[in-house]
């Protein structure tokens, strides 16, 4: 087939179009999976009032309690055990808790966060680089279409793919930050629970 053919059959800007709806498609896919964990990690990380957090804490388990809930188990079932056995600093239990709790949202969203948006760059640079071999091709074979759709993949699919990097690794610090106010919201009402047992202990 002919350059000519190729252009006579496609027009230049259904070349571009083309080609950029599959640079877009390439990187659309780790970025939506991304996208759908930051969502998870969103309702995971719910900040709840000292009230809710007290009740929701003492019900029943649930697949979808806040990180801030599952700390709260976690700290109230080590400080039963703590009390029975060895006595170790309350400070250590809460440690251990937070640890806890730190280790799941890494494992359930910000490792997993983290790998979508690492394969995006790859991906843009593997688009940039067949879009230059696709424009050498082209160059050689004088096609316009080709040139044209070889520098719309080349450019597209890495300024995709940065954009969809920054988005996920933003959405992932406000992720920490809003996990961190959740532990701070347990670890106040752990002082106050300590306070109270202190002084019921000394009277």
């Amino acid at each position: 087939m002919n350059p000519e053919d190729v252009s006579s059959i496609l027009p230049d800007e259904a070349v571009m179009l083309l080609l950029t709806l599959v640079a877009l498609g390439a990187v659309w896919v780790p970025f939506i999976r991304g996208l759908r964990l930051c969502l998870q990690g969103w309702r995971a990380t719910e900040r709840l009032t000292a009230s809710e957090l007290t009740k929701r804490s003492g019900g029943k388990t649930s697949d979808n309690d806040p990180l801030s809930v599952v700390m709260m188990r976690v700290l109230r079932k080590s400080m039963r055990q703590n009390d029975m056995t060895d006595h170790y600093p309350s400070d250590f239990v809460f440690d251990a808790s937070r640890e806890y709790v730190m280790h799941e949202y890494h494992s359930h969203y910000a490792g997993l966060i983290s790998m979508y948006a690492s394969l995006l760059p790859p991906i843009g640079f593997v688009g940039t680089t067949g879009g230059m071999l696709i424009l050498f091709l082209s160059m050689h074979l004088s096609n316009t279409s080709l040139e044209l759709g070889a520098l719309a993949v080349a450019l597209t699919s890495s300024v995709f793919a940065l954009v969809a990097f920054s988005v996920l690794e933003g959405l992932k610090v406000r992720l920490y930050r809003r996990l961190l106010l959740c532990v701070g919201d347990v670890h106040d009402l752990f002082e106050q629970a300590e306070e109270k047992r202190l002084s019921s202990a000394r009277e």
